[in-house]
């Protein structure tokens, strides 16, 4: 339990997958992938609207 907590909030904090598989000691991203899916999933659309606002800042300059 302590391990998933430790991982989860690594996540959270906009840690990268592949550092938490190395920190971790895994094997394969995968592993990490499917098992924190649903914290990825929370910061999905966070990063979607990152880029969209990227997207609309370079429309907005030219």
């Amino acid at each position: 339990m302590l391990r998933h907590t430790f991982a989860t909030r690594c996540i959270e904090s906009g840690m990268q997958a592949v550092t938490l598989l190395r920190i971790l000691g895994l094997k394969n991203i995968s592993i990490t992938l499917n098992t924190y899916t649903d914290v990825f999933n929370k910061f999905k659309q966070k990063e979607v609207n990152k880029l969209d606002g990227y997207l609309n800042w370079l429309q907005s300059t030219n």
